[in-house]
């Protein structure tokens, strides 16, 4: 054998290959190399970064405001946080190459609850107001360098020596001034009403902070005995009722808590009403639900007679454990109301007005004054300690212990499990409630405001429905879905009973209620105090300070703080033209108010950040403060086991998921 011929050097690909020329290195090094582009990228001592060099090249440009959606203050970055940075940073360059001054100041939300949890879980539950206000600012502070350190290293360009906190004091104050000029609009008003409430927060929460989640609850038929066998025989045209037999009429809900506070009984005005002759008594059920209603029960029965629900109008029935505890002896009027139905349940709606908004307006437009709602549910979701039979059990374990009661005393006709859709709070995932509480509120529709100076052309509504039409969407979709909250969101619920946040600075009469006289000149006196101190400053000062010794004595000072949704949406105002307004060389001005280009976030943003911002722009300046909004989306690219979007905690199972 001989030795196989050996390819000449000319054959070889180095000789045969025309290859650049070029400074990359073989290897990527990236751990070593990194560090340098860093350094290359941003400000050094003696040195002017990449950003500025940028700012001076496009020194008189068109401006272009990319106005940054703060990330809460308040754990490491994921990659959601590196996705919403890195598309605003694309945006961003991308306006700079096309020749406008493309400015970009990253910001922070510093208040409300995550900052709180986060101490909470830290230090315990039992702090101080002081303490809990020096924790949460210092944890923010700590939080917003550990962030700023990991943006830089994606490669985001922006003003990072510079950024805007909500936390800083001259922020703070300009929240004040906001909240004083939503007020002089006619837009502020301190009402009692159901409103969503968190027992893990310990506070109200607005629409934008519920999330809906499956829960499985116990329902109930409960039967409430008529007073007036009489009255209820008349009602439905007939002399009297069968001799020896009791009459009731029958409720249905999923709430077994609220049975203990009830007190009304709703009925509709047009839907016909059967009296059914059972094994049990007489029965008072939607002529519509007979059937289904005597097949849950298991009884058999007879209609005797029917009528409309508005001949029910004013017959009372007894609360279903009259007969169990003195405390409950208190009678059930009807009321007729337009939001009953008979789609399911039994046609008959039970009342408990603390905790349901449907139930509150009835008993209210029917007479029941504020101080005769019961209201038995303390804010950590217990029973008050000396409420008959519950006292002081958690709503949720009290549950079994009710229907046994009711089983009990006769008045239980059936129950069943089922699994549904119910509202969760979206921070600690749990279940809320409606509970009546004294708070402060923007009112989107016709109404009086506390000291209205300067009234707003339309309502709130109005005003936001039309800005909408005034603003671009990318894509398209997103404006019928922002168009969508508007036109039926509630009045918007803005204080919280907590203490990290820009302080709510009310004096209230400890008698009356009503709000000091001075309240305007009082909150710019808050404001200055703020923004020399802090939210601190304002904790620490004393009603004489503010009030003097004469008046003192007979005002509260409210502890209330405004909810971190007006911090947020109220940025435009105390960063475009407060804080950072010298910061552009044309400043962000539309001929009435801020206005950035671009809001940029989520599409959960059209039920947050962009929904916040766009009602207070309406209250403030009649305007949207943006021109335009881009939603990022996650959209699913692979087989349907990639049924959601991936999460910090639940990452996705393929590259499957991308956000657009």
């Amino acid at each position: 054998m001989t030795d196989a011929k050996k390819t000449p050097a000319a054959d070889k690909p180095a000789s045969t290959l025309n290859l650049p020329d070029t400074a990359f290195p073989m290897r990527g090094d990236l751990p070593k190399r990194e560090p340098g582009w860093v350094q290359q990228w941003n400000a050094q001592e003696g040195e002017e970064g990449l950003y500025k060099r940028l700012r001076d090249a496009r020194a008189g440009a068109p401006l272009f405001v990319l106005h940054d959606g703060p990330p809460y203050a308040n754990g490491k970055l994921h990659i959601g946080h590196a996705l919403n940075k890195v598309l605003k940073d694309m945006i961003v360059k991308s306006r700079q190459l096309a020749g406008f001054d493309a400015q970009y100041i990253p910001g922070w939300d510093c208040h409300g609850l995550p900052i709180e949890n986060a101490i909470e879980k830290l230090h315990g539950r039992n702090l101080s107001r002081d303490d809990m206000q020096a924790k949460s600012r210092a944890y923010a502070t700590e939080q917003i360098g550990q962030q700023r350190e990991d943006f830089k290293r994606l490669g985001v360009l922006g003003d990072w020596e510079r950024p805007y906190r909500t936390m800083d004091p001259a922020n703070e104050a300009g929240q004040i001034r906001a909240f004083k000029r939503v007020i002089e609009r006619g837009f502020v008003y301190r009402g009692l009403k159901p409103v969503y409430w968190c027992f893990d927060c310990g506070s109200s929460l607005a629409e934008f902070e519920i999330e809906y989640q499956d829960k499985k609850s116990e329902t109930l038929d409960v039967a409430f005995e008529t007073d007036d066998a009489t009255k209820l025989a008349a009602a439905f045209g007939l002399p009297a009722l069968p001799a020896g037999q009791s009459a009731f009429a029958v409720i249905w809900t999923t709430t077994a808590w609220t049975i203990p506070a009830n007190q009304a009984l709703n009925a509709h005005p047009e839907l016909r009403y059967a009296l059914v002759q059972t094994e049990k008594g007489c029965l008072v059920l939607a002529e519509s639900l007979v059937d289904k209603c005597l097949e849950r029960f298991g009884l058999t029965g007879q209609v005797l007679a029917t009528t409309v629900g508005a001949k029910l109008g004013g017959l009372n029935f007894r609360h279903p454990l009259y007969d169990v505890d003195a405390g409950y002896r208190r009678l059930s009027p009807v009321f007729i109301a337009e939001y009953v139905s008979d789609s399911d349940g039994t046609g008959i709606v039970h009342s408990s007005p603390a905790y349901g908004v449907d139930d509150f307006n009835s008993c209210i437009a029917n007479g029941i004054r504020y101080d005769q709602i019961l209201n038995p549910v303390q804010g950590n979701g217990s029973y008050a300690a000396d409420f008959p039979l519950f006292g002081g059990l958690h709503i949720w374990k009290a549950v079994s212990v009710i229907l046994e009661a009711l089983k009990n005393a006769g008045r239980l006709m059936a129950t069943v499990s089922i699994t549904h859709s119910y509202p969760h709070c979206w921070r600690h995932k749990t279940p809320v409630i409606y509970r009546a509480a004294a708070q402060w509120f923007i009112r989107m529709d016709e109404g009086e405001g506390v000291f209205t100076q300067d009234k707003a052309p339309k309502t709130l509504r109005q005003l936001a429905l039309d800005a909408i039409d005034q603003t671009a969407f990318y894509p398209e979709n997103g404006r019928a879905r922002l168009r969508d909250m508007i036109a039926n969101r509630p009045d918007w619920c803005i204080s919280r009973q907590r203490s990290w946040g820009v302080p709510v600075p009310f004096f209230l009469h400890k008698d009356s209620g009503e709000l000091h006289p001075n309240t305007m000149a009082i909150l710019d006196q808050a404001a200055d105090i703020v923004e020399a101190g802090g939210i601190e400053a304002w904790s620490r000062v004393t009603a004489e300070e503010i009030l003097g010794a004469a008046d003192a004595p007979h005002y509260t000072k409210s502890t209330d703080i405004l909810e971190v949704w007006f911090d947020s949406g109220s940025t435009f105002q105390h960063v475009l033209r407060g804080s950072h307004a010298n910061a552009y060389a044309v400043k962000p001005y539309h001929e009435s108010g801020p206005e950035a280009d671009l809001y940029l976030e989520g599409h959960d943003q059209h039920r947050g950040w962009f929904h916040s911002s766009l009602l207070l722009g309406c209250a403030l300046y009649d305007r949207a403060p943006y021109k335009g909004l881009r939603q990022a989306k996650w959209v699913p690219r692979c087989k349907p086991r990639c049924a959601s979007p991936p999460t910090p905690k639940t990452p996705p199972c393929c590259a499957a998921w991308a956000r657009t």
